[in-house]
């Protein structure tokens, strides 16, 4: 009865505005925007960076934002093309007096078609598909980064995961990319149906980019999907967030030192035992997901456009769950521990842009299960140079070179056979074995037309691990034929060298290739992020010379691969109530060869379709109410057909069916959040959140646990049963 009431309260909460708060309406900023000639400029993007409320100048350069979000002082940001950007901390004196801005014209330029074939607008500006700010708010995310991204077009949900399966690809064919050096832990708290969560803090970051096939040269190794995060920079005044929930604890601090150095420290401790407490979690995890991490960066800027950044950030994390194997019961454990280094400078100066990126990450991973024993290590280097030439208005080159230097340390032992007891016969491994990489790019950008963009590119890679050399040939165009209309295409090839535990002798030996695909997409898009879009995919995959991982831990070479697929994606407003949407459905269909047969069949993430639904509303007085519900087909698996009893290692051996031929049920699931943003004093404000997962407490069945004869079989439900989190937020700026 509690459980029904509070579901009821949130569901009321989510689109009702409190009785009390009717009739009362919130605070405005208004102001102009001239040029220093006192001509007004109309369709400039004037926001609040905090909350990314705004609105556009009209034909006399005037704007109103209505500032339901209160907690000012805030920043005040203004955008156009053709002009330079104009920022300054508004107050609240400032809602009586209005705001006038100057806006000073720039370089001239054709307007850029921002358009991409398989890219996503992301960052921290108005009208962006996914900001900071949306990952936090949207329910079910955890304020997780890769849970968000996974809302988003051409993402399949094929597992409790964070891991990113982009357009019938595996997880570890997507990068993730932060001030332009490779993230070796993308994703943390492993567990065997896949990771629990991100590693970055969303906060922390002041840009996303996304993309789910056809990117340019600029990015190699990756074969589906790149994800490229920008850590934040100068601050315009000291800031500082306190915040606690039910199952973490985080601090971070931006100081202003100077005009040109920006200090920020970040933490957090999470601890997920009250969390599984208090929904009655039905895992048992022992020790329950617990981790922390710690970061700090320094933003050196001078002139118009330099800006030398430092950033690091240290991570650790533990996991262990029991797992019921036939014929034992045991705990599969998970030790992991990561750090990152990664120092950028960028600057512009005339019509020329370098960027360099030095970094250095390590990555310790200790993992146990019965028979099955992993201790590896990696600690990569990796230079980065880029130089953008604007030989003219419309016309861009890029050219650029990076190294990567790979030293794994990776031993450990995987069972032979069906018994994973321990003590049973196992194969030992060990790899010992640097690995480098070494990659070039050139790229123009080109806009003959106003209404046409074209970047083509050619990207060359070597390494010593395949000891061959790839080229790959790559062009995206961007049409606008008229209004808010464009029309996309994007076709490329792509390489990434196999994980380098594939290159051991006793699991499967060297000299592999690179795995190899090709891309096409082709899609329509009407619309401007800010306001309503609507858009439209259809793309097809070819992979060959994959390296597979089969059930036994044996690599398999010379697979191949097709998939083939359309998403659909719109962001919009429902018109008289007030509400943000969000709608994406992808259809796919992923083959691939099966590692134990040698045959062609379904993907193991093959999830032919995936529908998500995203509202969201603000309030008056800094209520902000939203849901999320989505639905998906259940992923495949290979069912057990028969077990016979092996009196040698006396225990039931099971016989497969065909490869991914099962499929678990459809998965389906709501939630809801709401938050409340109040200032408590000049400079002050807090912010308490409440959110309810898997409102109606679906199973949603990932995985089957067998009795010791496989005979029978019960469902093992998703670890996201219905559960309540809430926490609060303390901000200082």
């Amino acid at each position: 009865m509690r459980m029904r009431r509070l579901i009821l309260f949130l569901a009321l909460l989510a689109f009702i505005p409190p009785l009390q708060l009717a009739g009362q309406s919130a605070p405005r900023l208004r102001g102009v925007v001239l040029t220093p000639e006192k001509s007004p400029v109309p369709g400039v993007n004037v926001f609040i960076v905090e909350t990314l409320e705004g609105a556009l100048t009209d034909s006399v350069g005037r704007f109103s934002i209505a500032l339901s979000g209160g907690g000012l002082p805030a920043t005040l940001l203004a955008r156009r093309v053709g002009f330079r950007q104009f920022q300054r901390v508004v107050t609240a004196t400032d809602t009586t007096g209005g705001v006038a801005i100057t806006l000073t014209r720039g370089a001239t330029s054709l307007a850029p078609i921002t358009v991409q074939a398989g890219a996503i607008t992301a960052g921290n500006e108005r009208g962006a598909t996914l900001t900071s700010l949306e990952v936090v708010t949207t329910p079910g995310t955890a304020a997780d980064i890769n849970r968000a991204i996974q809302l988003l077009p051409g993402v399949q949900p094929v597992d409790d995961g964070t891991a990113l399966f982009v357009r019938g690809g595996d997880y570890t064919e997507t990068k993730v990319f932060i001030n332009e050096a490779v993230l070796l832990n993308p994703a943390q708290l492993l567990t065997p149906s896949g990771t629990f969560v991100g590693t970055v803090d969303p906060f922390q970051l002041d840009g996303i980019f996304f993309s789910s096939g056809g990117f340019g040269a600029r990015y190699g190794n990756a074969l589906s999907g790149v994800v490229g995060l920008r850590t934040r920079g100068a601050a315009t005044r000291h800031a500082a967030t306190l915040g606690g929930g039910l199952a973490a604890w985080s601090a971070d601090g931006a100081l202003r030192a100077s005009e040109h150095l920006t200090l920020r420290v970040a933490g957090n401790r999470n601890d997920l035992s009250p969390f599984l407490r208090l929904n009655s979690n039905p895992r048992g995890f022992a020790p329950p997901p617990r981790g922390r991490d710690l970061s700090a960066s320094a933003t050196y800027t001078y002139g118009l456009a330099g800006e030398v950044k430092v950033y690091a950030v240290d991570q650790t994390n533990v996991i262990g769950i029991p797992i019921d194997d036939p014929g034992f019961r045991a705990t599969f454990d998970s030790d992991v521990a990561s750090n990152l280094l990664v120092a950028t400078w960028k600057d512009v100066r005339g019509a020329f842009a370098p960027l360099v990126s030095v970094s250095r990450s390590r990555l310790d991973r200790r993992e146990g299960f019965g028979a099955f024993n992993l201790n590896a290590g990696q600690d990569l280097r990796t230079l980065f140079g880029q130089l953008s030439w604007e030989r003219s208005p419309g016309t861009t080159l890029r050219l650029g070179a990076e190294v990567e230097h790979l030293v794994s340390d990776m031993r450990g032992s995987v069972p032979v056979g069906d018994d994973r007891r321990p003590g049973a016969r196992t194969t030992v491994w060990r790899i010992d074995r640097p690995g480098t990489r070494t990659g070039a790019f050139v790229e123009g950008d080109l806009q003959p037309l106003p209404t046409l963009r074209i970047v083509p590119g050619l990207r060359a890679d070597r390494s010593t691990l395949t000891g061959r050399t790839t080229l790959d040939p790559r062009v995206n165009a961007a049409w606008q034929p008229g209004g808010a209309l464009s029309l996309t295409a994007a076709w490329g090839i792509y390489h990434q060298v196999p994980d380098p535990l594939f290159y051991s002798d006793s699991l499967g030996r060297s000299g592999l290739p690179s795995m190899r695909a090709e891309q096409r997409v082709l899609g329509v898009q009407w619309g401007e992020p800010s306001t309503t879009l609507i858009r439209v995919e259809a793309y097809e995959k070819h992979y060959r010379d994959l390296s597979l991982l089969s059930r036994d831990n044996l690599v398999a070479t010379d697979g191949v691969g097709r998939s083939r697929g359309m998403d659909l994606f719109f962001k919009g407003r429902i018109p008289g109530l007030d509400i943000e949407t969000r709608t994406t459905l992808n259809l796919l269909q992923a083959r691939r060869t099966a590692p134990e047969t040698g045959t062609t069949t379904r993907a193991a993430f093959d999830v032919p379709r995936s529908y998500s639904f995203i509202a969201e509303k603000l309030l008056p007085r800094g209520w902000r109410s939203a849901l999320t519900w989505r639905t998906s087909s259940g992923r495949p698996y290979t069912p057990v057909a028969s077990a016979a009893f092996d009196t040698t290692s006396d225990i039931w051996v099971p016989r497969f069916g065909v490869p991914n031929s099962g499929r678990f049920p459809d998965l389906k699931r709501l939630d809801l959040s709401a938050s409340w943003y109040r200032p408590l004093r000049p400079g002050v404000q807090s912010v308490l959140y409440l959110s309810l997962s898997n409102v109606f407490d679906r199973d949603n069945t990932q995985g089957w646990k067998y009795s010791d004869d496989y005979r029978t079989r019960t469902p093992v439900r998703s670890i996201f049963n219905r559960s309540v989190y809430f926490g609060a937020s303390l901000i200082w700026q």
